[in-house]
């Protein structure tokens, strides 16, 4: 059967919940192979998936899209939902009526009053299959480094670097106002490619290794905290950057609603 849809409007969602119920749906629309009961199967559908800092929305083929969930700098856009959502590949066609995305994040699409469906084409990423998230990184498609990157000479640790997370003005951990992190969300082999992420007006990196965890920050980072496995630097040269500066576009994106974001 159909997995239920999530509601179509809301104001400040309910996060847990929604999440929640996209991933239930995500292992409906793509399960292939045996659950684990080691897990709940929350984490098991999606500790494997690949943070896209750009969205779902920019993914162009398949396999990438199946490994991939939405690491974007919003929680929602438009009223749905989008960070850490599961992305769907729409079976080689445009997601939306009109559209030209080829994948997009599960409640993106699902639940959406203009798109009529799933239709049955449609597969939700998820990790069923028993894959750890450095079988995703090998599955996906390689995603081409920025023209110029930085390297860790252009980088601060902070606080010695080691066993510390970044914390920034918003929140205890990067906050979020209006649905707006300070960080957008990749998964990195290393250290060193996380920092390539850094461009623009990044102002630093979080890292964790054993999770190929990748925070790239928009916001001042402006103390760590003692957390195991992860490592806070902050880039040189920004220390007086202003507070909440974003990535490249998205503040016109604020301002015209986040309408003008989707293709």
């Amino acid at each position: 059967t159909a997995p239920p849809p999530p509601p179509a409007a809301r104001g400040l969602p309910n996060e847990k919940a929604m999440y929640r119920q996209a991933l239930l749906a995500a292992a409906a629309l793509g399960a292939a192979g045996a659950q684990s009961t080691s897990r709940p199967k929350e984490e098991t559908n999606t500790q494997c998936l690949l943070y896209q800092g750009n969205g779902c929305h920019a993914i162009r083929d398949e396999t990438t899209c199946l490994n991939s969930r939405d690491g974007q700098i919003f929680d929602y856009l438009d009223g749905r939902d989008t960070r850490s959502q599961p992305c769907v590949w729409c079976g080689g066609e445009p997601c939306e009526p009109g559209g030209s995305n080829l994948c997009e994040s599960y409640s993106w699409v699902v639940g959406n009053p203009s798109v009529r469906g799933p239709p049955p084409t449609w597969i939700g990423a998820n990790c069923l299959d028993g894959r750890d998230v450095n079988e995703s990184l090998a599955r996906a498609i390689a995603r081409p480094m920025p023209a110029t990157t930085l390297t860790s000479a252009a980088f601060l640790p902070v606080d010695g670097g080691v066993d510390r997370a970044c914390r920034g003005g918003v929140g205890d951990a990067g906050g979020n106002e209006f649905g707006h992190w300070t960080y957008s969300i990749w998964s990195a082999p290393t250290l060193k490619e996380c920092m390539a992420y850094c461009t623009g007006t990044c102002t630093g990196v979080e890292y964790k290794q054993a999770d190929r965890y990748c925070e790239v920050w928009w916001d001042y980072i402006i103390a760590s905290e003692l957390k195991p496995g992860y490592s806070c630097h902050k880039r040189r040269g920004v220390e007086n950057v202003h507070p909440r500066a974003p990535p490249p576009g998205v503040s016109e994106i604020v301002a015209a609603g986040a309408a003008a974001q989707r293709g």
